[in-house]
């Protein structure tokens, strides 16, 4: 089987790493809200703290990870960062010292950093011409991870409470049992691809596009911002604004993770037909009027309504804007993933302690409609990044 032909459907059982490593970040924003509840923390700044922990590791660690995955093929970093980022939530209701919470926090943002470039390298490599389509498959097992984190938390926590983060290790070890028997695989995958690309490189001229990925990347820090702020927020939003129980207030990013999975899907195979910068530019401005209209509203089945469709198209440019920038950065495609999956929502995390001393100071009303100007601020970034239809040439 060639490169140029590689089997996409490789990238279901990477889909399925990508599901174990991101249930762990998922359920982090319900773990913290329950322990808010339970009086472990004390202010929502000490919960952004917490979410600052896991992303400011993730935002140093990532471009390096991408970088020596980029140098020598490790296809090994998928099946390692998975298990750091499952370590990194279990030992967390079994804590009261906030060091140690954060400690642990900390070593998820790692594993995570670890997994994503090395994991976005693969699922490129299996697919092949259906760049599209593979990505997409492969981006969906973080949607659905991230919905189903806050489900599988919450079900386990009203049986044993808090507790229930040591359940968190179950998919990692079952996907991570899984990867022994293709391990051989992917390395030899990982080898040839790496071998192809230079010598097409060398032949045909092809150069990064580092100002192209700058553009790129400041549309990425503006929906990360966005999005990583309100799943971190959003439970609590609707517990203490909309007066809605606690165990169903969790469930709101399960929610948004569904809504996300499928337009994950759907958007990569549209974006191989209309390409990937048009789709994100179209998707960024339809999702503006609904994230507007959630601020509007205090109807909580309303807002969760308005923030679904928000959530379909935010998430219908996610793999698009991950194969943007491994076409604007073709040399080292492992850090492209790093920038544009890890980076990206490391710089959300990292703005997450700001909105949250605003919520603080003036109520988590204030912090939502910050969330929402970020919203608008992507949909205008959006048309500054190149259009990457063709290969990225000198």
């Amino acid at each position: 089987m060639s490169l140029k032909n590689a089997d996409y459907r490789e990238n279901f059982y990477i889909m399925g790493c990508h599901l174990a490593d991101d249930i762990c970040q998922g359920s982090l924003p319900a773990i913290l809200a329950f322990m808010y509840q339970e009086g472990r923390l004390s202010s929502y700044a000490q919960v952004a703290l917490l979410i600052m922990g896991t992303t400011m590791i993730n935002a140093i660690v990532q471009p390096f990870t991408g970088y020596i995955a980029d140098k020598k093929p490790r296809p090994y970093f998928m099946c390692l960062g998975m298990f750091l980022a499952a370590v990194g939530v279990i030992f967390l209701g079994f804590v009261e010292n906030f060091a140690v919470m954060f400690l642990l926090v900390a070593i998820n943002g790692i594993g995570a950093a670890t997994f994503h470039p090395a994991a976005g390298k693969l699922a490129n490599i299996f697919a092949g011409k259906k760049v599209g389509r593979g990505m997409s498959i492969f981006s969906v097992g973080g949607n659905i991870g991230y919905a189903l984190g806050p489900l599988y938390f919450t079900a386990f926590y009203m049986m044993i409470g808090l507790k229930a983060t040591l359940v968190l290790i179950v998919p990692a070890l079952v996907m991570a049992v899984l990867y022994i028997f293709r391990n051989r695989k992917y390395t030899i995958y990982s080898l040839r691809d790496h071998r192809h690309r230079a010598i097409k490189s060398k032949q045909e001229g092809i150069k990064d596009n580092y100002f192209g990925t700058f553009l790129l990347l400041l549309l990425v820090f503006a929906r990360s911002a966005a999005m990583f702020s309100l799943t971190t927020f959003l439970p609590l939003y609707f517990m203490h604004v909309l007066n809605e129980p606690e165990e169903w207030s969790t469930l709101t990013n399960t929610v948004i993770g569904v809504a996300g999975a499928v337009a994950t899907v759907i958007g990569g195979s549209l974006a191989d037909k209309f390409g990937f910068t048009q789709w994100t530019r179209f998707v960024s401005v339809l999702g503006v009027p609904f994230a507007t209209c959630f601020l509007f509203t205090q109807n909580p089945i309303l807002a969760l309504l308005f923030l679904t469709c928000y959530a379909l198209f935010y998430y219908g440019a996610m793999s698009p804007i991950v194969i943007i920038g491994q076409k604007l950065l073709p040399l080292h495609v492992g850090m492209a993933t790093g920038i544009t999956i890890g980076l990206g929502i490391s710089f959300g995390g990292i703005t997450a302690p700001l909105l949250g001393r605003l919520g603080d100071n003036f109520g988590l009303e204030a912090t939502m409609q910050a969330i929402v100007f970020l919203v608008a601020i992507s949909a205008v970034l959006s048309f500054l990044v190149p259009i990457v239809n063709r290969p990225q040439k000198a």
